[in-house]
């Protein structure tokens, strides 16, 4: 994966598959799209999303086009992007893109190609970051039927009052900061 720094220009060739889980319609195209623009989001950066894609078959390639706006006319936008396991990539993968904010520009975009070989609903999660404050999007992607893949290896456990409890794996990063007094 590689970063990528761009100013006023549009990114070009890069390629991927986007759809939007609650705030995602789908017409009688398969045409997927979705946006944030005018709906409630917890405090974070001020960021919003709309993307469009497709629905795409088996080893079918969807594009995906994702635009960003912020109200915030000067610094950086850094976008950290991850791809589901079984996503593949067309053509040059990023795993972080920074834009340079600028007065004359509205929108910030990514243009993804994506293809799968395994039915299912995959996510392509995006993180931004403006001025220190983050806000996270998932963009669902739908391969073949779209149906979320279940683990059947999955672990539950039986909480103390009886309720179901799903383990699920987790990564923790620790830091450590020393105080220079």
């Amino acid at each position: 994966m590689k970063k990528v720094v761009v100013g006023a220009v549009v990114v070009a060739g890069l390629a991927g598959n986007i759809l939007a889980d609650s705030n995602s319609t789908v017409d009688n195209n398969r045409t997927v799209k979705g946006t944030t623009i005018g709906k409630y989001l917890k405090p974070g950066a001020s960021v919003n999303i709309t993307y469009m894609s497709k629905k795409a078959k088996l080893n079918e390639p969807s594009d995906v086009n994702i635009s960003f706006t912020t109200p915030i006319k000067s610094g950086e936008m850094e976008v950290d992007i991850n791809f589901d396991k079984n996503l593949n990539v067309i053509g040059e993968a990023y795993d972080k893109v920074t834009f340079a904010l600028s007065p004359n520009q509205k929108e910030y975009n990514l243009n993804f190609r994506v293809t799968s070989s395994k039915n299912g609903l995959y996510y392509i999660r995006l993180l931004t970051k403006v001025n220190n404050r983050t806000r996270a999007f998932a963009v669902p992607i739908y391969i073949g039927s779209g149906k979320l893949q279940k683990n059947g290896h999955q672990l539950v456990m039986k909480a103390l009052n009886g309720e179901n409890l799903s383990i699920s794996k987790a990564e923790e990063t620790v830091e450590v900061i020393e105080d220079s007094k």
